[in-house]
């Protein structure tokens, strides 16, 4: 009987490896991709645009900035503004920095009375441009970031005189910029997300206007404000990518 039961333990123990490797192996779990915002991207956005400027002109009078009649302007406008961004980010742990140039089509212009009953003032900005710094905290998929940096825009300047005449300038002015978003990774290498940026644009300085008026546009203050829709495409989406930038 002894006999008997060790060979039946010798033959499970030579038996028991072979069956199961006989068996089927279950195949290891599918691990979820780890998100990453590292990399470098390029995008579009559209939304909307609001500016508030004020300023005066001597184009009524002498002096018309400091003495009665003051000719001052005090004007605001709308518009639909859209563009692109190219940027890079690079995430450690649950921060992320990065670099970002932005450009906007826009034309956001008003037209107003001045002091003089008949006579009009016009302010009209034409495009943003940006190039901002970025420091962001993300979770998941989501980033919360805040940004700021140099700004520029082309604007024009409007106003006709008691005699007819027509003055009127173009200057691009440079100025700062500060704002902040929150974005979604749709999937590795596709975001999306909304942007609101402040722009101001001071220091302008006397525009003469082309005419023997020393102050035709003076005491300038200027800010627009938008609020923005954005995709962002990684570009190593489509095979490019650069060394810490992966």
């Amino acid at each position: 009987m002894r006999k008997f039961l060790g060979v039946i333990g010798v033959a499970s123990l030579v038996a028991g490896p072979a069956f199961a490797a006989d068996l089927p192996v279950k195949a290891p779990p599918m691990l979820a991709p780890a998100f990453s915002w590292t990399g470098l991207y390029f995008g579009g956005n559209l939304g909307w645009a609001w500016s508030h400027s004020t300023w005066c002109t001597d184009a009524t009078a002498n002096n018309s900035c400091t003495t009665a009649p003051v000719d001052l302007v005090d004007q605001k406008a709308n518009n639909f503004l859209g563009g692109a961004q190219v940027g890079g980010r690079y995430q450690f742990n649950n921060f992320v920095i990065g670099v970002e140039g932005m450009f906007d089509a826009m034309n956001l212009g008003a037209t107003g009375p001045g002091v003089v009953p008949g006579l009009t003032r016009s302010t009209t900005f034409n495009n943003l441009y940006s190039a901002t710094g970025q420091l962001g905290f993300t979770w998941d998929r989501a980033l919360i970031y805040g940004k700021g940096g140099w700004a520029g825009t082309e604007v024009e300047f409007g106003a006709n005189t008691l005699k007819g005449l027509n003055l009127n300038t173009t200057k691009r002015v440079d100025g700062w910029t500060a704002g902040g978003g929150i974005e979604y990774l749709m999937s590795q290498y596709v975001s999306v997300g909304v942007e609101y940026d402040y722009y101001r644009f001071d220091d302008i300085g006397n525009i003469s206007g082309g005419r023997s008026i020393s102050c035709a546009f003076c005491g300038i203050n200027t800010n627009v404000q938008t609020v923005t829709g954005r995709i962002n495409v990684k570009l190593d989406s489509l095979g490019w990518s650069f060394p810490g930038f992966r």
